[in-house]
């Protein structure tokens, strides 16, 4: 398929290449003492774009119901763009952390109409 081809039939798949633009940024930061804000809010059908930093450490961002992991590294952000497409509330937390520790390391992502 030759290169004009294969980009028509992207466009006719309803795929441009082109992420749209996030309709919010929330920065969220993540340590031992947990994620920092703990309740994030979005509408469905919006992008919201979360720019996770580390406080203290390596630490994971995971959403198992929108199935999201992504490891935040320190010194750097971590971009996760999320298009929420139903609405519920979906728990999200740190996925390097067990017992106790993991317990603390837990926040919600509520999803609104």
């Amino acid at each position: 398929m030759t290169a004009g081809l294969f980009a028509a039939a992207l466009l006719v798949a309803g795929w441009s290449g082109v992420a749209s633009a996030p309709d919010q940024t929330v920065a969220v930061t993540v340590s031992r003492d947990g994620f920092q804000p703990r309740e994030i809010s979005v509408r469905r059908g919006e992008t919201v774009r979360l720019a996770v930093k580390s406080a203290d450490g390596e630490h994971c961002f995971a959403v198992d119901d929108l199935r999201i992991e992504k490891r935040v590294l320190p010194g750097r952000a971590t971009v996760v763009d999320i298009t929420p497409d139903k609405t519920g509330t979906f728990p999200f937390y740190c996925c390097l952390e067990t017992g106790a520790a993991a317990d603390k390391q837990r926040g919600r992502l509520v999803v609104t109409e």
